[in-house]
């Protein structure tokens, strides 16, 4: 895990929480209240977890939702951070079909070895693209948040459902994403 996705979720926790809510979840993740990541810096996946599970107890919030709102929250920050790798002609499809290549990028920017999330998209209709998330981590709820909040990036209202979850017995994650048709110029 970079430490660029640690600081966002630094960032998500104080400003939708508060800043002692923050230095609460530090603590309770057995860390200083002055702690800080590095950006470019790998961190285990498990530092994502603990830090998630601990802003979930503090705030009270169920660790799924904290995830999904997190997963929104970070798309503005990262497509202005990672804009330059963004084609401005895409629409949402392209985003999204083109979201692991993006990851592995904006990953390999920060050092070699960091492994970012495996994400694999496919298009199953004109309006539709099936996204498959695996991951021992098993944050499916921030990517479920991802996919929602570049939806509101792109201005497009969209249909989420996701009939295979590793948090209920399944392999994998499998979203089903679709959305409606731009009307024609």
């Amino acid at each position: 895990m970079l430490g660029v996705i640690l600081e966002e979720m630094r960032l998500f926790v104080a400003q939708r929480y508060g800043y002692r809510a923050w230095i609460e979840t530090l603590r309770r993740s057995q860390r200083s209240p002055i702690h800080h990541y590095e950006l470019h810096q790998a961190y285990p996946d498990e530092e994502f977890g603990l830090l998630a599970a601990s802003a979930a107890e503090v705030t009270g919030t169920p660790p799924l939702v904290l995830l999904e709102a997190f997963g929104e929250a970070i798309v503005p920050d990262m497509m202005r951070v990672y804009g330059y790798l963004i084609d401005p002609t895409w629409d949402y499809a392209d985003f999204v079909l083109k979201m692991e290549p993006l990851l592995h990028e904006a990953m390999r920017l920060h050092g070699p070895g960091v492994q970012p999330t495996r994400v694999r998209t496919c298009r199953v209709g004109p309006t539709a693209v099936q996204v498959i998330y695996m991951s021992p981590l098993r944050a499916c709820a921030a990517v479920r948040g991802v996919i929602t909040g570049a939806a509101r990036e792109y201005g497009v209202r969209i249909d989420l459902n996701e009939p295979e979850c590793v948090l209920r017995g399944a392999e994998r994650c499998l979203f089903t994403v679709e959305w409606q048709a731009a009307p024609a110029a």
